[in-house]
């Protein structure tokens, strides 16, 4: 089978250090060509690469050959010409991809008329057949960005890819953020795309999941360079290399045990008829749950199902009706001072930290809100935090940029339990981690709480690391809990929750 792209001896260099070294691969027509590893490992520099969409910093040094043109070589006109015509580029967050003061509609008008010498009836004729391509109705052609669910607009981003039909599409972590139905019909669609089009897919993930379930072959990358590359099956049966295995066996599996039910203790958390309302649609009905010292919730459910929402309630952030108590005070009387009982650990640290501020100081801000400790004994108790989190104190003085996905998080969860919170709402914690990373991430985060006893709510769309991490599991399901306990994944009852469970993935090959 000749090959459409391929890549030999590529490496890249930012001034400092190598972050790809003499890589090489090829893809073939019709083929989905997986490209994994941790943060760092160069898998996403290697992709960005063959577009030309890396910084002027970088030094690139190898060959590319896509359809017989050499990449590397083109100027940036020849350069903007390819990227979308003859190889598109689905990102990560597709919110930040679109534009949200335009249409949905006009935003793929415009991918098509870039590339396309035709009038604007025939672009919007060819957007709505790129609707339809990927499962969204045409009414969806007048809608803006935030009108759209997170599902939606991969799909909209998917079809501006493919507008012009493309050879080769390169999708980077294009289902990191989803729910794992809404993840399922994405990777479907993909799948189709490739059965329908013929088109080529690399795919750059650390989800050994989508891997496993979409891939053909493999590359694994560390430090970058390639360590292991073959078929799916061969790779993920037989891993030749240490590394890979490693990866391999931090992947948390999702099976049917029972979680094991814990001795109650006193409630930190209390819901009794919780509902929030937007206007006329309500969000959250009438939900009641409870979480005991040193307990772990599981809230699970699809974008929309009223997690975030039911999160807004608990945190004073959202009004709601009912009641809703937290270490025995109403949350809606909460006084400023009282903040500190409540901690938040949000999905993505890079956008919660301050990129101006030091760790150190990160760190310091609750404490000085809070607190009357200053100077060294501030300075010594941000010290014991990042202890407490497995981080060096030689980081202190560092920028959230130059740490790596899993030190920010670390950093994130020594903020949170500076204050010696009762409640910590762990909100997507881990999702955007890689997988030998969120293993480490929430290993740390079962021995803090052994440690300090807080009661956790562990909202997350990734069934098995709720499995693993909770005690008890509730499902969200258009605002309301549908199902709650410890048998949820042994003997799921509800029909909803047996869906979300038929929908996850596993390594399984």
């Amino acid at each position: 089978m000749s090959a459409l792209l391929s890549v030999e001896n590529l490496s890249v260099d930012f001034g400092s250090s190598p972050a790809v070294s003499e890589v090489s691969f090829s893809l073939a027509a019709g083929e989905v060509l997986a490209v994994v590893g941790e943060s760092g490992s160069g898998k996403t520099v290697t992709a960005m690469s063959l577009l030309g969409l890396l910084p002027p910093t970088a030094s690139v040094s190898g060959r590319a050959v896509l359809n017989g043109r050499e990449l590397y070589s083109l100027s940036p006109s020849e350069l903007r010409e390819v990227r979308g015509n003859e190889a598109g580029m689905v990102f990560q967050e597709p919110m930040s991809a679109l534009n949200p003061v335009f249409t949905i509609g006009s935003q793929i008008v415009e991918a098509v008329r870039v590339h396309r010498a035709v009038s604007r009836a025939e672009a919007r004729s060819r957007a709505l057949e790129l609707l339809k391509l990927v499962g969204l109705p045409p009414e969806r052609f007048k809608a803006y960005p935030h009108e759209m669910s997170g599902g939606q607009l991969q799909r909209v981003v998917i079809a501006m890819a493919v507008a012009n039909e493309p050879s080769l599409l390169i999708a980077d972590e294009p289902t990191t953020a989803l729910d794992v139905t809404v993840q399922a019909e994405v990777l479907g669609l993909l799948r189709d795309l490739r059965d329908r089009l013929g088109v080529a897919i690399l795919l750059i993930t650390h989800d050994m999941g989508v891997v496993a379930d979409l891939a053909d072959r493999v590359v694994v990358m560390n430090a970058g360079r390639v360590v292991e590359t073959g078929p799916v099956r061969q790779v993920f049966g037989q891993p030749a290399q240490e590394y890979t295995r490693t990866l391999l066996d931090s992947v948390l599996r999702l099976d049917s045990r029972e979680l094991a039910a814990r001795t109650a203790e006193e409630p930190v958390l209390e819901l009794s008829d919780v509902s929030v309302t937007y206007g006329k649609f309500r969000a959250v009905s009438s939900v009641s749950l409870e979480i005991g010292r040193g307990e772990t919730l599981g809230l699970v459910g699809e974008s929309g199902s009223g997690k975030s929402s039911l999160a807004g309630a608990i945190t004073g952030l959202t009004r709601y009706t009912g009641r809703l108590v937290v270490a025995g005070k109403e949350v809606s009387q909460l006084r400023k001072a009282d903040r500190g009982r409540i901690g938040l650990v949000f999905q993505d640290p890079l956008s919660s930290l301050n990129p101006r501020a030091t760790i150190a100081r990160s760190i310091a801000q609750p404490l000085v809100l809070h607190t009357s400790l200053r100077g060294r004994e501030l300075a010594a108790k941000v010290d014991s935090l990042l202890d407490a989190v497995q981080l060096s104190p030689a980081l202190r003085d560092r920028y959230p940029h130059e740490l790596s996905g899993g030190q920010r998080q670390r950093v994130g969860i020594a903020r949170v339990i500076a204050l010696d919170p009762d409640l910590l709402i762990a909100d997507e914690p881990t999702s955007a981690l890689d997988v030998t990373v969120q293993a480490r991430v929430l290993d740390l985060f079962r021995s803090l709480q052994r440690e300090l006893r807080f009661a956790c709510l562990f909202i997350s769309h990734d069934l098995a690391v709720v499995q693993h991490l909770a005690d008890r599991v509730a499902v969200l399901h258009r605002g309301v809990v549908v199902e709650e306990g410890t048998s949820v994944f042994a003997a799921p009852r509800d029909p909803y929750t047996q869906r979300l469970l038929a929908s996850a993935l596993t390594v399984s090959v």
